[in-house]
């Protein structure tokens, strides 16, 4: 009787065993190293090339529906973007948040290394500008969607853990109009370095 009893439940549980192999539900985060190319409109109306590398944060959930050395892996992140700027020598800021939802296409080699490559588009959270102390709100003159390609490698670590090495390129012009700020061009562009835990899956 007891026997049977065992004999049910694995009968029960192999399906899901197999269906959790198959897929994977984790968190994953890191920093942001953003350089966006940015322009803005100097007191003489000339432009210039202002921008420079600031680090920001980056925290989600992902899934990754897996089939054989292929797999896909959607995911949603809060990022932290930004850039810092010298305008006319005033130091400064533009700082961005999004809500990124990447969906990735992965291929596996060796069972613990992959390349990954896939679609991200970023929704506007916020965005403004702290320069000399003066503080600017910039939603209404940044578009709201940010499309961009991600591409990076990863690695499975022991203890349900894994790191990946990303570049994402936007290919959006964020800038919906200039106004006093003298904003005149913002592409986002970042390198992220990310460290993962599957507590589904693996």
């Amino acid at each position: 009787m007891k026997m049977s009893k065992v004999m049910l439940i694995l009968f029960c549980l192999g399906p899901v065993m197999i269906y959790a192999q198959r897929y994977e539900l984790g968190l994953r985060g890191g920093a942001n190293f953003d350089y966006s190319s940015i322009q803005i409109a100097t007191s003489g109306g000339s432009f210039s090339e202002v921008s420079d590398t600031r680090t920001g944060f980056l925290f989600g959930a992902y899934t990754e529906i897996k089939a054989g050395l292929i797999s896909i892996q959607p995911e949603v992140y809060y990022s932290v973007q930004g850039t810092d700027v010298t305008l006319d020598g005033v130091k400064g800021a533009i700082k961005t948040n999004y809500l990124q939802v990447p969906i990735l296409a992965k291929l596996n080699f060796l069972r613990f290394f992959n390349v990954h490559l896939g679609p991200q588009y970023g929704i506007l959270l916020s965005s403004n500008s702290d320069i000399g102390g003066v503080v600017s709100d910039l939603k209404s003159q940044t578009k709201s969607g940010d499309f961009s390609v991600l591409a990076g490698i990863g690695i499975k670590l022991p203890a349900r853990l894994h790191a990946n090495l990303r570049y994402v390129k936007g290919y959006t012009e964020m800038v919906d109009g200039v106004r006093d700020t003298g904003l005149q061009s913002l592409k986002n562009a970042m390198l992220q370095v990310t460290v993962g835990y599957a507590f589904v899956g693996r």
